[in-house]
């Protein structure tokens, strides 16, 4: 392939597509899902750290409210993701 051919089919790729160009409805959908997969990521981390971290006594006891806490930051990061992604 010659240098011009390469340098076309960069630019080809470079390049937004046309039928869909680059607005702040699509910035704030993008920023929206980027929020509520972090949103569903920390939520399950924080709720499993916390588990691992508690003594095995208590293990049992806490399992119900880390599930749900964990259960509510899954769903609010979903829903904001859905949301991102119907913005997007």
């Amino acid at each position: 392939m010659s240098g011009a051919g390469l340098s076309r089919s960069f630019a080809a790729v470079a390049h937004n597509n046309p039928d869909h160009p680059p607005t702040w409805t699509g910035f704030f959908g993008f920023l929206a899902v980027f929020f509520g997969c972090a949103i569903a990521l920390i939520g399950m981390y924080a709720a499993f750290s916390t588990w691992r971290r508690l003594a095995p006594s208590r293990r049992r006891a806490q399992l119900l409210p880390l599930t749900l806490l964990a259960t509510f930051f899954l769903t609010v990061g979903l829903a904001v993701t859905a949301f991102g992604v119907w913005l997007f």
